[in-house]
């Protein structure tokens, strides 16, 4: 036997191997980018189905190679917060998972696999694989997820490989004894040699939802941005309030208030409604200590998981030409002393948990007179 021959012929199937791995792994991460991989910068627009005005979000994912066998994918939301985390590996054109886990303000969802032939989650190849988790916390909240994907034809997208694979997705959320939800979902996505996961559409019973890959950040980039030290929208410093000096107990630790939007059809709020807000303000109002100012008045505070609101602040209101305006100590102290009496506020409930929250109430003053009240 001529051994030589030998060396050589494993040589190339080796070589051959080794090509066809890069090649794969060549769609996740970035060509020069190194193990340290990449973050892909993206536009989600969601398109409610109900004809509403569509919404624009961003987030950030990053792929990065641990060893010569796994990577790692972790998502990031606009604020630079971590929410998913998981470990994959290729092998013959397929990525199969190993561990999963999802993020949320106070819980952390961690997959289990009831079955090990189904963590193939994509395929590169021209036939259908079949994934299905259970992502849970270690009590009542719960996700299953059960998808299908197939490849469907190989493309060229900038002038550069692309692959295209279709999925279909079904999501049931479990929280408590009470709720249960049922996504369906279905999407094509487009990856592209040296860019990743470049864009997709994905279609459910109330959006269609489109993500589009704008910019590619190196980590070290991305580290920069993150810590530019700028709170999130909503934060509120205690320390910087009207009443710095009371106490206002809080559920859950300050940062993981929930901001204004969270919360749905059970968000916080004055009980009874804007209509019954307004009828408390004018019963107790005095019109002669809104000192004829003008302007946007916005008052934002807590309500806290049990009803009671406190650390008021109004720096965020304006004039009329949405510039910087400090109001009249009088009127903030009237209005204030107002909102403050109101005994009990609506908290926002959450997956069916009642928690601290910030909100806000912006008042139309014109010429001394309250016009309205926002939101």
């Amino acid at each position: 036997m001529n051994y030589k021959l030998l060396l050589l012929f494993l040589c190339v199937i080796c070589y051959s191997c080794n090509k066809k791995s890069d090649n794969i792994e060549r769609f996740f991460i970035s060509q020069g980018a190194g193990d340290q991989g990449v973050i892909n910068k993206c536009y989600i627009n969601i398109y409610p189905k109900n004809q509403q005005s569509k919404k624009t979000l961003l987030d950030y994912s990053l792929i990065e190679k641990i060893n010569d066998s796994i990577y790692r994918k972790e998502t990031y939301s606009p604020s630079y917060g971590l929410k998913s985390s998981k470990q994959f590996k290729i092998e013959d054109g397929e990525i199969m998972e190993i561990n999963r886990e999802k993020y949320y303000l106070s819980d952390t969802l961690v997959a289990f696999y009831t079955d090990k032939e189904a963590t193939t989650y994509l395929t590169f190849r021209k036939d259908t694989v079949y994934y299905k988790t259970k992502l849970k916390n270690k009590d009542s909240f719960s996700k299953d997820i059960y998808q299908s994907t197939r490849m469907i034809k190989d493309t060229i997208i900038k002038n550069k490989p692309a692959k295209i694979v279709e999925q279909n997705t079904t999501d049931i959320t479990v929280f408590g004894e009470t709720f249960r939800d049922t996504v369906q979902l279905q999407s094509r996505s487009i990856y592209v040699q040296d860019l990743g996961l470049y864009s997709s559409i994905i279609s459910t019973n109330k959006d269609v939802i489109e993500r589009i890959l704008v910019e590619q950040l190196l980590p070290s980039e991305f580290d920069k941005q993150s810590k530019h030290g700028i709170q999130r929208v909503g934060y509120i410093n205690f320390d910087q309030t009207i009443d710095k000096d009371k106490e206002l107990d809080l559920c859950l630790p300050h940062k993981l208030i929930a901001d204004y939007y969270n919360g749905e059809n059970d968000r916080a709020g004055f009980i009874g409604g804007k209509s019954n807000l307004k009828k408390l303000i004018n019963s107790k109002l005095d019109a002669s200590k809104l000192t004829n100012e003008s302007g946007y008045l916005t008052f934002r505070f807590v309500i806290n998981c049990k009803g009671i609101a406190g650390k008021f602040t109004t720096d965020e209101s304006a004039d009329f030409n949405y510039n910087k305006k400090q109001f009249s100590n009088e009127t903030i102290t009237h209005l204030y002393d107002i909102l403050s009496s109101v005994k009990e506020w609506k908290p926002v409930i959450i997956r069916n948990k009642k928690r601290d929250s910030y909100f806000y109430l912006t008042f139309i003053l014109k010429n001394g007179e309250i016009q309205d009240i926002l939101p």
